[in-house]
């Protein structure tokens, strides 16, 4: 609507420009009219954004534990937290902090798989038979291409359904229920 506007006010003043130059008196102002159609497919295109950002919305993939230490000596290794993303979900963004003695952080994903949520995490035990917890929370995102997001009635790229018989057949896509 705004660009049309612009238009319509970039129509207008070179009008005005071009009568004034050839000396002609007075100035063409085109109308300026919203059908009831562009302000429809206006407000369509509103709603599939608002879908499409609550799809892209982050969700608790899994939350693991790991309780680490308890030796006499202080040590430092590497191990792989996390899961797997879950059906028409891809990885998005991880957090790690430690509760209790030693230490935790994260190294990176533990593969470049999208639907791998697991995360390579890097343990220091404090010596002196203390414990301590590392705590991870994984965050992951619905697939575009496993989302019915004006999708449906048909099928998504991943595989997956966004039609009645979805569910008879257990092949729905993650949102049909929510998009469809």
């Amino acid at each position: 609507m705004i660009h049309r506007m612009l238009t319509n006010v970039a129509v207008l003043l070179s009008s005005c420009v071009a009568f004034a130059v050839f000396g002609a008196a007075g100035c063409y102002a085109p109308a300026v009219e919203e059908d009831a159609e562009s302000a429809e497919r206006e407000a369509e295109l509103d709603e599939l954004s608002e879908e499409v950002a609550e799809a892209q919305e982050a969700l608790l993939a899994c939350a693991p534990v790991l309780h680490h230490g308890g030796n006499l000596w202080e040590q430092t290794y590497d191990t792989v937290m996390g899961c797997a993303c879950g059906d028409g979900y891809i990885k998005d963004s991880y957090k790690a902090w430690n509760a209790g003695h030693g230490n935790c952080w994260p190294l990176g994903w533990a593969s470049s798989d999208p639907n791998d949520c697991r995360v390579r995490m890097r343990i220091k035990d404090s010596g002196g038979f203390f414990y301590g917890d590392c705590h991870l929370e994984v965050e992951s995102k619905l697939d575009p291409a496993a989302s019915c997001v004006n999708r449906c009635g048909g099928q998504a790229p991943d595989g997956c359904y966004c039609d009645a018989e979805c569910a008879r057949f257990g092949d729905c896509c993650p949102n049909y229920d929510s998009a469809c």
